[in-house]
């Protein structure tokens, strides 16, 4: 039947939208027609429509329960709900929600394109409607409560739609929306986030970027503290006719977080980054410098205001991370501008963390492009006028390290600026310094007259400027070499490698006027040598053996200078510094021949005959060459033989005084007598230990030096005679020598005085070990000495020998009853 509701009364009309109402989920079969009539009955009743909860939800189970081969009956419920919605939004809206989470329990567990059809029918036919008489914000409300009811694979779909239904803009209030419900439903925050991050797949750079500032906005915007209680929640107004129910602190700061995370995460998104790099709108750009100078306040505001706790700290760092994200994507042009009006502002900490982020983006900016090249020298003259020294002194560093060489101009401007502030200088100062002198090359040149001294001046601190300096411009640079050893003699020489790169970057030719000059200032003010050995060590062994040769002479000049430390100066005198000089002198004698060293060596020896000091410091010298070059330094102890046994014969006892009053030795700090001693016999036991072929130690030697040594048992330090005299018949290899020895050695113990009889028996036990087996020929004329000790009235000598009569019987392979 058909009815004509125009012609029908009102009252006549309500009672047929009624039965239609009541007989619709009864019809199975008539659906359709029944949906139809029903909407053309209450598109003419309006609002007197007899539309009750009930009757709604069998129009919407219609929808749910059917499959897709009833097409039209679909789009004939959404018809009516549209007409519906006219008049009633809000129950519409209530019961519409339904739509969007089951559909039918074949839907539930698999989704086709035509139930996601339907939902995309149903926003658009019943949003539209709805938002000219409810607030768009109500709805998204709806969608948003109503989350937890809809599948997740449904998510994107619908809020996509739905957003691009009411308007970009709203994404803002469907951000907050869900991120409030997550503070408050922790379960399900991964899940909603996974979603929010998906959803701003379908908006392009100006809605996106509108939405992100939005959000920090907001965030800048909310209240340190919840204000007052009412009800069960606390009230928060997060936008302009946008509040909130809190339900206490602990949510508050998850919805804070939450907010920063979100933005954090879709500035870090490469479609976030993609999207920058299409900003090429004024509007754009200002929206992008507000959204780091907002974060940069709000981080300036946690460290000034709020008390340092987990939260703040987490807070915090997602806050940089939103500034490095934004930053990250920006295109050069745009980025340049950005950082121009954050300088710009009045807030010194923003223009500090500012300069930070610039840093950051050019350290990990893979190729810089012509644009971004321009914007950064561009920008150096406003970063030269900044009060944020060492921030600004890093970004500058790192734009003249890859643009200063291609741009002199820049470059100069900068490097004088630099020199005005060297005399308080910082690190980041002096890297940049030397990224100025590594740039401009051979054009430093110039600038040297007023840098190199007001770098000397300010030392050890600007050490690294005096290293580039000399390492770019040595041939320029050999000028100061003086001036600055002299200086660093003031300082500990191991807190700058700059003497290492003076040794190897100036030439010998140029450098040693400039050590000889040095070392004899730093002397005439006792200062520390270690400096001028240092450089002077570096240089040989950099410099080619010919070139040495060719410097002997001023090399020679050099070390007596050096060498004199002990004789100069015996009241500052140090023996770190005479240890450094004769290392020094070794790194020489390596690089020279025979025939070249053997001239400077006797060089040294007649310098060290006018006084005492300068012969200890000559055989401290003769002592560590001949442990270093061992067998070859034979080549050359002839020469010094007579000398070194001259020297001992003078520290016998008997002629001690003599020898040294004649020299008119100056007091010294350091016991010059013991020195001198020891140094001589540790000489000759070098001589002695790695004289292995047994040519250097003739009879005729071994005649002159073994009464010198023996006379000195008794009055001499054991430790320091032991070793010599015990190698002495190893090196000479002769039985008849052997013999000797044993016999004017064992003739020393009849000596009256208990110690020189103590010496003699120890100095005897360390002969039998090292004889070894070879002992057994002297065993018969060492007897009557041996059994005479044993009967010594001293308990340590009789100790003593004892130990030696073990270590003959072990030795010898026999018992010593049947003859002792």
């Amino acid at each position: 039947a058909v009815v004509s509701t125009q012609s029908t009364g009102g009252s006549a009309s309500e009672e047929i939208a009624t039965v239609l109402f009541d007989i619709l989920p009864r019809w199975q079969g008539a659906e359709e027609e029944v949906v139809t009539l029903l909407s053309s009955v209450c598109a003419s009743l309006g609002p007197r429509t007899p539309l009750t909860p009930s009757n709604l939800k069998h129009v919407v189970d219609l929808i749910r329960t059917t499959d897709h081969e009833r097409r039209s009956l679909h789009h004939s419920c959404l018809v009516l709900l549209a007409k519906l919605s006219c008049h009633f939004p809000g129950l519409v809206l209530d019961h519409v929600i339904a739509i969007f989470t089951f559909m039918g329990d074949n839907t539930v567990r698999k989704d086709d394109n035509y139930s996601i059809q339907v939902l995309q029918e149903a926003i658009t036919t019943i949003v539209p409607v709805i938002r000219q008489k409810k607030d768009i914000v109500s709805i998204l409300r709806v969608f948003c409560d109503s989350l937890p009811h809809i599948p997740s694979h449904r998510y994107d779909a619908i809020f996509s739609l739905l957003i691009k239904t009411a308007g970009a803009k709203y994404l803002f209030q469907v951000f907050v929306f869900v991120l409030e419900y997550c503070s408050r439903e922790r379960e399900m925050a991964s899940q909603l986030s996974h979603f929010l991050q998906g959803l701003t797949q379908h908006f392009g750079s100006a809605d996106l970027i509108s939405t992100t500032s939005s959000l920090l906005k907001t965030l800048s915007n909310l209240p340190q503290k919840l204000g007052k209680k009412i009800g069960k929640t606390f009230k928060v107004r997060v936008a302009p006719g946008l509040e909130l129910g809190i339900i206490d602190t602990k949510h508050y700061n998850y919805f804070k977080l939450g907010l920063a995370t979100q933005i954090f995460l879709i500035s870090g998104s490469k479609h976030f980054t993609g999207l920058l790099g299409e900003c090429e709108g004024r509007e754009e750009e200002k929206m992008v410098a507000s959204m780091i100078e907002t974060s940069f306040s709000m981080m300036i505001e946690h460290q000034c205001v709020t008390p340092t706790d987990k939260f703040t700290e987490l807070l915090n760092k997602r806050l940089y991370g939103i500034v490095q994200g934004v930053t990250g994507g920006l295109p050069a042009g745009l980025l340049t501008s950005v950082v121009r009006a954050l300088l710009a502002t009045d807030t010194q900490l923003i223009h500090q963390k500012t300069l930070d982020v610039l840093q950051h983006r050019m350290k990990i900016e893979y190729s810089w492009s012509e644009d971004l090249k321009s914007g950064l020298l561009e920008l150096v003259p406003t970063l030269l006028t900044l009060k944020q020294e060492d921030h600004r002194w890093k970004v500058i560093n790192t734009i003249i390290t890859k643009l200063g060489g291609d741009n002199p101009e820049v470059t100069q401007t900068v490097l004088t600026t630099t020199l005005s502030h060297l005399h308080t200088p910082t690190e980041p100062l002096v890297g940049c310094v030397c990224a100025c002198v590594t740039a401009l090359g051979l054009r430093t040149a110039q600038t040297l007259p007023e840098l190199v001294p007001a770098a000397i001046s300010n030392l050890p601190a600007t050490a690294e400027v005096l290293c580039t300096v000399y390492t770019t411009v040595p041939q320029f640079s050999g000028a100061y070499v003086s001036d600055t050893l002299i200086s660093l003699a003031k300082i500990p020489a191991s807190v700058t490698r700059l003497p290492g790169v003076i040794g190897t970057k100036i030439q010998l030719r140029l450098l040693l006027p400039a050590l000889t000059k040095a070392s004899a200032a730093i002397l005439s003010q006792s200062g520390s040598v270690g400096c001028v050995t240092e450089t002077l060590s570096a240089a040989l062994k950099e410099v080619p053996s010919r070139d040495i040769v060719a410097q002997v002479t001023p090399l020679t000049g050099i070390f007596t200078s050096l060498l004199s430390l002990r004789d100069t100066s015996p009241t500052s005198f140090d023996r770190d510094s005479e240890d450094q000089v004769i290392n020094c002198f070794i790194a020489l004698v390596y690089k020279l021949t025979e025939k070249d060293f053997l001239p400077l060596l006797m060089s040294l020896l007649e310098w060290s005959e006018e006084s005492v000091d300068r012969s200890v410091t000559f055989f401290n010298l003769t002592t560590q060459l001949s442990a270093k070059l061992q067998g070859l330094f034979l080549l050359f102890a002839g020469s010094i033989f007579v000398s070194l046994v001259k020297k001992l014969e003078d520290l016998k006892s008997d002629s001690k005084d003599k020898g040294f009053e004649n020299k008119k030795r100056k007091k010294s700090a350091v016991d010059v007598v013991g020195e001198m001693e020891g140094f001589c016999l540790s000489t000759l036991f070098n001589i002695l230990k790695h004289d292995t072929t047994h040519t250097f130690l003739t009879s005729d030697r071994f005649d002159t030096v073994l009464p010198v040594l023996l006379d000195l048992v008794g009055s001499t330090e054991l430790s320091s005679l032991l070793p010599a005299l015990t190698e002495l018949p190893i090196a000479a290899n002769n039985p008849r020598l052997w013999k000797q020895f044993n016999f004017q050695l064992l003739s020393r113990a009849k000596s009256p005085d208990v110690r020189t009889r103590q010496d003699v028996v120890s100095l005897y036990l360390e002969f039998v070990i090292k004889m070894g087996q070879s002992y057994s020929d002297l065993l018969a004329d060492s007897l009557p000495f041996i059994a005479e000790l044993l009967e010594d009235s001293d308990d340590g000598v009789e100790g003593t020998v004892k130990s030696v009569v073990e270590k003959i019987e072990e030795v010898t392979g026999e018992s010593m009853d049947q003859h002792l």
